[in-house]
């Protein structure tokens, strides 16, 4: 898949999933993908920074978006789950268009995909394992019981320690803060994950495991 972006100073590159897209003469259609993006245009003032910006993500695929710092990778995802709005251009997810959608189909949509910030992002005032909950308690109906069984294999699943769970984002190091969110974003098995910048903040081992 050549990588998104025509013009813009966004560049990525993509791995294709071989597994995914019915080639290799196996006969089978191409899966649609699960993310489009048609003429992508960000604009903040007089600073253009997507351009233009085409591509799409298969089901199963990988995609990574490289730049240098302040290049627009960030406000890439950011515009693609909603909390930018594009200046103009199409973004298109399991083959919706996210500017028709409804709130209550938006919200729908939001429970479909997980999302780890740079930052982490985690709410200061609550604990790790009450992060993880949060998007288990805003798009599911799971009972207590089953959210803390959940919670405690996401912690597992991230390699944090069991302790982690009671600990508030302030007692963390910056690494675990990163698994921590990661965690958040593991924790109703979205469909499409958005990781930004997963790597950082982690030492060599951590960031290859």
């Amino acid at each position: 898949m050549p990588p998104p972006g025509n013009g813009g100073p966004t560049n990525g590159q993509g791995t294709d999933n071989p597994g995914t897209n019915g080639a290799g003469g196996t006969g089978r259609a191409k899966a649609p993908p699960i993310l489009t993006i048609t003429g992508l245009r960000t604009q903040f003032g007089t600073s253009v920074i997507h351009d233009n910006l085409d591509f799409s993500v298969q089901p199963g695929e990988v995609m990574g978006v490289v730049g240098g710092s302040g290049t627009g990778k960030s406000v890439l995802i950011r515009t693609i789950i909603g909390l930018n709005k594009p200046t103009a251009g199409r973004i298109t997810v399991f083959g919706r268009d996210l500017a028709s959608l409804s709130a209550a189909e938006t919200t729908a949509m939001q429970s479909r995909w997980g999302m780890l910030f740079q930052d982490g992002a985690l709410f200061s005032s609550l604990t790790v394992a009450q992060n993880i909950e949060v998007p288990m308690k805003e798009h599911s109906d799971l009972p207590p019981e089953l959210r803390q069984e959940l919670i405690d294999v996401k912690i597992s699943m991230v390699g944090l320690p069991p302790d982690a769970a009671h600990k508030y984002p302030a007692e963390l190091s910056g690494g675990m803060r990163k698994r921590a969110g990661l965690a958040r974003a593991l924790a109703l098995d979205a469909d499409i994950l958005f990781l930004d910048e997963p790597t950082a903040g982690l030492d060599p081992i951590g960031a290859a495991n």
